[in-house]
């Protein structure tokens, strides 16, 4: 997670006040700084006037002093930096975090519940569905950044796979936090059980068999990555979405990190990635490929 600031994109909504607070917390554990990000929505009423105020030195400083202040209500200080741009939300926020200085793009959920689902879409999703640099999707209900957290990261053995675990290890080194890998995988109607009738839960399928030797595999492969970590590896059956939220309720876990592919490696991982977003039960690190420690 290179970079030397963290930037938190905000609406100054009561919604966008965990992503503040994470951002704030992120950037003191990593020594970095926070810059608030804050764009005028032109598709939206009042184009005009919010070009005006961007045209206008002494509109545009009283806007920035009320990011400021906003941010200063949310966390108890001000932000090191604010940013203010117009345009479309998600094309902006991705400019600028895909510059070099940036290390982490912080962006929160808009809602809780369908609200959420419906409303979620226009900006954070877009966002996500192409992340130009480790994007942390907050929760509104689970957000904390402490020492000692439990980081999940979910694995299906691809090189996003791999990113996701280099971030995993870095974040977990700084935050003296465990590491639980997970593969969700989920058992097809046709499996057939090779050791006659278990009790339930004992099932050797294939598909159990070619998952877990697959995670065994990739334990091993980076096994010199993860010397001095605290990390265990999981297999779960069962649909990737509702696999990864058992997850994170059976192991405690406070953020899950997933690769990201390229546009010229997606696959189906992606509608996944876009679900889970929607769903998720605890906050999200999404790490592209192309921009990994």
């Amino acid at each position: 997670m290179e970079g030397e600031r963290v930037v938190v994109t905000t609406d100054l909504s009561k919604n966008a006040a965990p992503a503040a607070v994470t951002a704030n917390q992120l950037a003191k554990k990593l020594g970095v700084e926070v810059e608030l990000f804050h764009v005028f929505d032109l598709s939206q009423r009042g184009s005009g006037e919010k070009i005006r105020v961007l045209r206008d030195p002494e509109l545009r400083a009283r806007a920035e002093e009320r990011v400021r202040r906003w941010y200063e209500e949310v966390v108890g200080e001000l932000p090191d930096d604010v940013t203010l741009k117009s345009g479309a939300p998600s094309e902006e926020i991705r400019d600028r975090a895909a510059a070099d200085d940036v290390a982490c793009l912080v962006i929160g959920m808009s809602g809780r519940g369908a609200w959420n689902r419906l409303i979620f879409g226009s900006t954070v999703l877009k966002v996500a569905s192409r992340p130009p640099c480790p994007t942390a999707v907050v929760h509104p209900d689970s957000h904390r950044v402490s020492d000692e957290m439990t980081l999940g990261v979910g694995a299906d053995f691809s090189p996003a796979s791999d990113a996701a675990l280099k971030e995993a290890v870095w974040l977990a080194k700084r935050l003296d936090a465990a590491i639980r890998i997970v593969h969700a995988t989920a058992l097809p109607a046709t499996t057939v059980i090779h050791a006659g009738e278990l009790p339930p839960g004992m099932e050797t399928t294939e598909v159990v068999n070619w998952a877990q030797d697959s995670m065994d595999a990739f334990v091993r492969r980076h096994r010199d990555l993860l010397e001095g970590v605290d990390y265990r590896a999981k297999v779960v059956t069962d649909h990737p979405v509702a696999g990864l939220r058992s997850f994170v309720e059976d192991q405690g876990i406070d953020w899950m990190i997933l690769g990201h592919r390229t546009a010229s490696q997606r696959g189906g991982a992606t509608t996944v990635k876009g679900k889970w977003i929607q769903r998720m039960n605890c906050s999200t690190f999404l790490v592209p490929t192309s921009r990994t420690t």
